[in-house]
């Protein structure tokens, strides 16, 4: 069953998508998936899927390096629909590029880009980057400790760049001419090692959990 939509109708979304990036290796974290591991009774890789506000994107995709992922049920009944990433493994800049032609192919306004190994991203910060992208030269973007990273959202005139990554560069440089939303640098932490996970879960699990029985919301 899909995720209800918080009583919001299609025809009132904004004309959006949003793409979480889940193709990466995770060579730091060891010979275990990051994403199958549990926080909070949830899967990693599902937690940044959940809290995400569905009530304003028409689309959602989750990128992924193949199918059968543990995630994937859970991603599919939050309503994400798994897209796989063939070049995966040449770097995160080739999962962004799938996203912003899916973008371009739906004739989207917008693109939200999250990670899903962020877990503690809160609704309200989505909500606020995807209000701060009105026109389609439009880029909002998070920061932690002063770099630029995402979660982020680019208005459509930017899809042909993105959709020419490659490698691991992502869209720093477009991210660079961004308008910077600020969010709670502890809200923006990504699980890349063992240690990471251990840290999150002893000092943020109640913000996590938070999340989780709130659920997807928007102003």
């Amino acid at each position: 069953m899909r995720r209800p939509i918080s009583g919001q109708p299609l025809a009132d979304r904004r004309n959006i998508g949003v793409a979480l990036l889940a193709a990466g290796s995770s060579r730091r974290f060891g010979e275990a998936d990051k994403l199958a591991v549990e926080l909070d009774g949830l899967m990693l890789g599902q937690q940044a899927a959940f809290a995400f506000p569905l009530e304003h994107v028409r689309r959602a995709w989750v990128i992924v390096p193949a199918l059968g992922h543990p995630c994937e049920p859970g991603w599919r009944a939050m309503g994400f629909d798994p897209v796989v990433n063939e070049a995966a493994q040449e770097g995160m800049g080739t999962s962004v590029a799938l996203a912003a032609r899916l973008a371009q192919r739906e004739g989207l306004d917008a693109l939200v880009v999250m990670l899903a190994d962020m877990p503690l991203v809160p609704p309200l910060h989505h909500a606020a980057l995807i209000a701060a992208v009105s026109a389609p030269d439009d880029i909002a973007t998070s920061a932690r400790n002063g770099v630029l990273m995402p979660p982020a959202v680019f208005g459509c005139a930017h899809f042909e760049t993105l959709a020419q990554l490659s490698g691991d560069k992502g869209a720093r440089d477009l991210l660079a001419k961004g308008r910077v939303i600020e969010c709670p640098d502890d809200c923006l932490i990504d699980i890349d090692t063992p240690e990471a996970l251990e840290r999150i879960d002893a000092t943020h699990g109640q913000r996590a959990n938070d999340t989780l029985k709130t659920g997807p919301r928007g102003d």
